[in-house]
């Protein structure tokens, strides 16, 4: 997947826009260029500062100072919601100070209806609410309406109360009321859609990334047809902790610090979605929530009521759809920085960065594309995807479809040989194997950069709707290590599906 110079937070300015088909994919946007993007939205938030920032280093939505809050709405940045969609999002959580042994709160990432008008858009609750829910406490100075349209909360949940019930004067929501102290903090928790003002956003999944795998309470999952909750066990990852104990940005997967996040929302044949959420925690991809069933309607209990409500909700997904996040801190505190969202229909084909070596004044030839993938549905060529079996693999990629970018991410016009020359050297990309032959020039040493993004549609590029501009990738990053050394008799390959490369410029 993208990276940005293969660190995690780089100098890069890339805005990767909208596509000419209107449908918003696939989107990319860095947050380092230290001003708001023309999309975005800084709402108002009732009773409290927005201290949402935009740094050189990201996006910092909140300073690890007690009680700091910071929303951003992509208000100007509309996604049709016809065929799924998968984001993905490097953070750090870091810096912070404990409360009753944990840092806190965290941030949460959230998709909203597309078709609310801009002027109506809103925020949630600050504190354990992470901007998404609502605070229906008895005290009115604390009431504070959930955010309107919202379809689905990720919440990044150091403390572990963005999945709390709490029925008290100040803070009054509903959700899980028992959860055992021991697996309490450093959750990732799905919330579900807005019902009314201060109704809806029910608890759908949570799972401490901390707790033991032999855990019989490591998850709690919503019974959609019978609102209760049912604790389970989750032996399939690893624990990690959701912030970092840390006062420094991790340069690269290297660190164990480091930290990527994926969600994807794949089209269920029963309606609604398949939700998967997996985090890179250094240089190991945890699959954290994998294919949690979203239906279109659902039984919770409103438990933020007494006596407590058994209520029917209508979770069917909206036609277009806006992306928010928001951050918190209480008596527990954190710096919430997040950078380099991508955002692509779920079905897009995913490039994988690549990193080579080479000797001075030897050329060498490359496979870039044996590492990426595309999609495809059977029967092969059906035109709907969530009528079909979805498959994916790298024999699904258009060749052809490969496009030169310069390493900020803008496109290089193709000329029939398909070949770009850059100050480093010449790149000669072959249309029929999709190999890619780098010449550098004379005496050259150093690295080489080059982006390129595919499609799919397959090798003959004919295959609806995955040959569409809407199905393009990210855009991946291609290096070649130019060295003149006694060991570098050989060229060889580093490169790994969603790791970010190892050279830093």
């Amino acid at each position: 997947m993208y990276s940005v110079l293969a660190f995690l937070f780089g100098s890069s300015s890339l805005l990767y826009a909208q596509n000419e088909t209107g449908t918003g994919f696939p989107y990319f946007v860095d947050f380092t260029k230290g001003s708001q993007p023309k999309e975005a939205y800084k709402p108002v938030v009732p009773g409290a500062v927005n201290n949402a920032t935009f740094t050189k280093d990201g996006l910092k939505l909140t300073d690890a100072i007690k009680s700091s809050f910071g929303a951003i709405l992509l208000s100007d940045q509309i996604f049709k919601n016809d065929e799924g969609i998968k984001f993905e999002f490097e953070y750090v959580s870091y810096n912070g100070t404990k409360f009753d042994g944990s840092r806190g709160d965290g941030f949460s990432i959230f998709l909203i209806d597309g078709d609310i008008p801009k002027e109506q858009l809103n925020i949630g609750a600050n504190g354990a609410g992470l901007g998404y829910s609502y605070n229906a406490a008895t005290n009115k100075k604390y009431t504070t309406e959930g955010l309107r349209g919202a379809f689905l909360g990720i919440g990044f949940d150091e403390f572990g109360n963005f999945k709390k019930q709490f029925y008290q004067s100040e803070e009054n929501r509903n959700g899980i009321s028992n959860y055992p102290k021991i697996e309490y903090n450093s959750h990732i928790t799905l919330r579900g859609k807005r019902d009314t003002q201060y109704r809806g956003y029910p608890v759908l999944y949570t799972v401490s990334t901390t707790a033991s795998k032999n855990s019989s309470n490591r998850v709690a999952s919503l019974d959609v047809n019978t609102g209760k909750f049912k604790y389970e066990k989750n032996d399939t990852f690893d624990s990690f902790s959701v912030d970092i104990d840390g006062s420094k940005i991790p340069l690269n997967e290297e660190d164990p610090n480091y930290r990527k996040a994926f969600v994807t929302l794949e089209p269920s044949q029963l309606g609604g979605y398949n939700i998967t959420v997996k985090v890179k925690a250094g240089n190991t991809l945890h699959t954290v929530i994998e294919n949690y069933y979203y239906p279109i309607q659902l039984t919770y209990e409103d438990n933020s009521v007494k006596p407590s409500v058994f209520r029917k909700l209508d979770t069917s997904p909206p036609k277009k759809l806006r992306i928010g996040f928001a951050g918190s801190t209480g008596a527990a505190t954190n710096i919430h920085l997040l950078k380099n969202l991508g955002v692509s229909k779920a079905y897009a084909a995913e490039a994988t960065d690549d990193l080579y070596t080479t000797c001075k004044n030897k050329s060498i030839t490359t496979t870039p594309l044996d590492n990426d993938i595309a999609y495809s549905i059977l029967p092969y060529g059906k035109a709907a995807v969530i009528d079909g079996e979805v498959v994916k693999g790298n024999e699904y990629i258009d060749y052809k479809s490969f496009r030169f970018l310069t390493k900020e991410g803008e496109s290089i016009p193709n000329n029939p040989n398909y070949t770009y020359t850059s100050e480093e050297g010449t790149w000669a990309y072959n249309i029929n194997t999709g190999e890619l032959k780098f010449t550098p020039v004379s005496n050259f040493e150093g690295i080489a950069y080059l982006r390129y993004d595919i499609k799919g549609g397959g090798r003959d590029g004919n295959e609806v709707p995955f040959n569409q501009e809407d199905y393009r990738s990210f855009p991946a990053l291609i290096q070649v290590q130019v060295i003149n050394d006694k060991t570098c008799s050989k060229s060889f390959i580093i490169s790994n599906q969603n790791v970010t490369s190892k050279i830093i410029k």
